[in-house]
This record gives C-alpha cells, sequence and structure tokens, in this order.
C-alpha cells in the first residue's frame, strides 16, 4: 500500500510540475524570419483545432483528475494481505494511464492534423532553433520521470505483479528487437531510390539550395550554412559516395569562397562537413569532381581566370571545366581553334586538345557520361540535348518546344538525367520572331531523362529550374 500511494503521489507532484514549475524554468528564444514576398498560410484544420483545444485543457486538468483517479484506486485497494488484490481492480489504474498519455495524445494528433507551415517558414525555424545537447538521454529521463510511468508502476504495485527476472529480460529483449524492426531497415537501405532507381533527393536552386524529393516534387530541407559568413552556395556537385557532395560558399562580400565537404543523411537533410580548402580569391565558375574523387574548380578574380585542383592551380580559365578521365580536364572556355576542346593534364600541367564537333557551342553545360560518350546542350537558347561519341553524333535525346533548358544534372550511373527546364521564353525567343509558340502553364519545369530510352518524366509541381546535383 505505501509503495502504491508514493508512485500516485509522485504522478499527481510531476503533472503539477509539468503544468506549473516547467514553465518558469523554460528558455525563450527570439526567432527573426523575413521572406520577399508574402506566405501563404495554410487554412487551419477544424479537426485539428478541436484535438488542441481538448489536449489543452487536459493537460490543465490534469492534476485534480489524477489525484481524484489516485483516491479511487487507493480506496478501492481489497483489503487482506499485499497482493489479495491482485488483477482485482484494473479501472483505476487504466483510467490513471489513460488520463496521463491523453493530453499528449491529443497535442500529437494537433500536430499531425493540421496543414504544414510553409517550407520556407520551417526551415527559418529550424535553422534558428537549437538542438539541445544529450537529446536521448534527456528523452529517456523525460519519460522516467514522468506521471505516465508513475501511474503505471502504481498499477503494477497496485496489482500484486513482481516480475521475475526472466520476464524483466524477454522485455527489455523485445523492446530492443523492436527498436532494431524499426531503425536497422533504414541505416542498411540508405538513400531512398525512385522506381527506376536513381536517387530520389536531387539539389536544386541558387543562393541558398535546397533538397528537393522528385517523387513528390516537394522541398525536404535548405542547405545549412557553414559559417556565419559563408552560407551563399555557388555551386553544388556529386561526390564519388552516395549522399556525399562537395560544395562552394561565398563570402557576403561575393569576393572570395572556400569549398566544403556535405553529406546527405536518409532523411534527405544535409550537413556540413570538412572544411577542403583555405579562403580562395574571387568568383568559383567551374565545379568538378572525378571518378577517383579528386576535386577541380574554376575561379576568376578582377584580372585573371584559374583551373586548379587542391594540390595546385593554373593561369587558365577554369569555367564550367569537366573530367574527361582521371587526370584530364576539359577547359570549355579556353580559346583554341575551331573543332577541338582545350584539355589540361593536371599531372603534368600541359595544355592540350581533343577532337571535338564542329557544331559545339562550349559555353553550354558538357557532362562525359561513361564509355566515353558526352552529353551536349546545343543551340541559342539552349533547346537540345545530344549524345556524342568523340566527334561522331550518336543520337538527339531531347528537344524542347519552347523556354529553354536551363540546368542538367547526371545521376550516379550516367544513364539518366536532371533536365531543369525555364519555361518563361524571353520575347525574342517566342512566335512569330522565333517560330515557337508561347509555354504557357508553369513557369519552369524539372524533366528526368532517360539517356538510353530518350523516356521522360515530369517532377510534379513548379520547380526552380536550376538544378544542382543529382
Amino acid at each position: 500500500m505505501r509503495m502504491m500511494k508514493f508512485f500516485w503521489s509522485a504522478a499527481v507532484a510531476l503533472s503539477l510540475w509539468e503544468l506549473l514549475a516547467e514553465p518558469l524554468f523554460a528558455e525563450t528564444v527570439m526567432v527573426t524570419c523575413s521572406s520577399a514576398g508574402p506566405l501563404e498560410w495554410p487554412q487551419p484544420v477544424p479537426a485539428a483545432q478541436v484535438a488542441g483545444f481538448l489536449g489543452d485543457w487536459l493537460g490543465r486538468l490534469q492534476p485534480v483528475l489524477l489525484a481524484l483517479t489516485a483516491f479511487w484506486a487507493i480506496r478501492s485497494r481489497p483489503r487482506g494481505g499485499p497482493y489479495a488484490g491482485r488483477g482485482g481492480f484494473p479501472l483505476p489504474a487504466t483510467l490513471g494511464l489513460a488520463l496521463a498519455l491523453l493530453p499528449a495524445a491529443l497535442v500529437e494528433a494537433e500536430d499531425r492534423l493540421s496543414a504544414d507551415m510553409p517550407f520556407m517558414w520551417q526551415e527559418c525555424l529550424n535553422a534558428q532553433m537549437t538542438t539541445p545537447s544529450f537529446v536521448v538521454p534527456r528523452l529517456i529521463l523525460a519519460w522516467l520521470l514522468s506521471p505516465t510511468t508513475m501511474v503505471l508502476l502504481a498499477g503494477i504495485v497496485g496489482a500484486g505483479i513482481r516480475p521475475r527476472l526472466t520476464e524483466l529480460r524477454a522485455t527489455v529483449l523485445a523492446v530492443a528487437a523492436a527498436v532494431l524492426a524499426v531503425f536497422l531497415p533504414a541505416a542498411l537501405i540508405g538513400l531512398p531510390v525512385n522506381a527506376d532507381g536513381t536517387p530520389r533527393y536531387a539539389v536544386a536552386g541558387a543562393g541558398r539550395p535546397y533538397v528537393l524529393d522528385l517523387e513528390t516534387g516537394e522541398p525536404v530541407s535548405l542547405l545549412p550554412q557553414a559559417t556565419r559568413t559563408y552560407f551563399q552556395y555557388d555551386l553544388v556537385v556529386r561526390d564519388t559516395e552516395p549522399g556525399r557532395y562537395v560544395a562552394a560558399l561565398t563570402s557576403l562580400s561575393g569576393r572570395h569562397f572556400r569549398l566544403y565537404r556535405l553529406s546527405m543523411g536518409d532523411d534527405g537533410r544535409i550537413t556540413v562537413g570538412e572544411r577542403l580548402t583555405p579562403t580562395l580569391e574571387g568568383t568559383v565558375n567551374g565545379l568538378a569532381v572525378s571518378t577517383e574523387g579528386r576535386i577541380a574548380y574554376g575561379r576568376i578574380t578582377d584580372d585573371a581566370r584559374f583551373a586548379g585542383t587542391l594540390e595546385r592551380e593554373w593561369p587558365v580559365s577554369g569555367y564550367r571545366l569537366q573530367w574527361l578521365d582521371t587526370r584530364v580536364l576539359a577547359l570549355p572556355e579556353h580559346s583554341v581553334p575551331a573543332g577541338v576542346l582545350a584539355t589540361l593534364d593536371v599531372g603534368t600541367g600541359a595544355i592540350g586538345e581533343v577532337a571535338a564537333p564542329p557544331e559545339h557551342e562550349f559555353t553550354r553545360p558538357i557532362l562525359p557520361l561513361p564509355g566515353g560518350r558526352q552529353l551536349r546542350a546545343l543551340g541559342w537558347p539552349t533547346r537540345t540535348l545530344v549524345l556524342h561519341e568523340g566527334t561522331r553524333l550518336v543520337r538527339k535525346v531531347l528537344t524542347v518546344d519552347c523556354g529553354h533548358i536551363e540546368s542538367l544534372a547526371l545521376d550516379p550511373t550516367g544513364r539518366h538525367a536532371l533536365v531543369g527546364v525555364d519555361r518563361e521564353a524571353a520575347e525574342m525567343d517566342r512566335s512569330p520572331l522565333a517560330g515557337l509558340p508561347p509555354c504557357g502553364g508553369a513557369r519552369s519545369q524539372l524533366l528526368r531523362l532517360d539517356l538510353e530510352t530518350g523516356r521522360t518524366r515530369v517532377v510534379p509541381g513548379e520547380q526552380d529550374p536550376l538544378v544542382q546535383a543529382w
């Protein structure tokens, strides 16, 4: 009887603590968010409002209701020995457990029933709300010292239940198995993929890019800032390992940049990893990672252009450079005669040339593919994608009827491309001057393109046409 009274009293006391004392010690954080345009706030959901109202009032009344339930449980305990009431009065404990759990359950129901806040607002809150240290131990301690746990222990003591050691061991093993069943598959499977095996997440947008779910067309998270000074992203490219990226972040003045390594979790959220370079002068205008993980970049200052790796630099233009193999870089902007493409051997520093199609426009994207082929974007405005093998045209893989191709990104296998299309063509690109009809509909579009079959799939929603990495 004494232990049962103690646990019921503890449940009431902890409930009062959560209601009256915890708000006094809560930390108040000022969050400031701004937007270039009006945020479209969702309409309130009636069911969520009802759940929130009931949860709020049950939370306020919980100490009184638990005290009444405790009085009932103690008064209704059978006399005649410590275990005479085994299984005889589960109702008070069941009611107390419901009263302890219901407010939190209603708050959770309100959260799940409510419409999502605007994405930018959510990310602004996430960026400014710091995660407390020792989260898991704190959660465990909060549950152990909660009214729910005390009511449960009061019910066990009142029912005269004494678990054997073997039963406790079996319970611990069952809980551990349940936790493993929830978290282990995700850890083993890794990053989610689409039905065709391509990565489900891509990085899109400029300045402060975001992770995009290509299956739903919904943004997942904004890329985090590396420091208070370096938070604007100029370029992001895929690294050799799944879920790993290399990014160039620019200073507030725009006159310096750094390279960082990024990592993506299974939930699509990015974390900033190691810093790869010292602070470099100028603006980054090229970034590429070879199949062996070697990083190359291009940068431009007020009076010079450079192409470099993490080991050294050369005074040549690195604009939109790409790796042709493990040691040779393509330099699309370097001045060479027609019909050739300039190259840079990073082992010797020698400038070379390779044959190129006569109709090339090397200021447009060039993406080397496995097997020696290249995906090229042609025309101005850029509306055509072709496959070349050396100077030989293999086939045309995509033509857009209006607007222009803004960006390209390959999946890790090189078979699929993510194509960003800006459908707001300038007046000079529309009919009757160009003989093409205006696009209409969405202002921009993302296409998943199978380079082998030519089949395209439109990513749901109106997406930013600037694709950084896939």
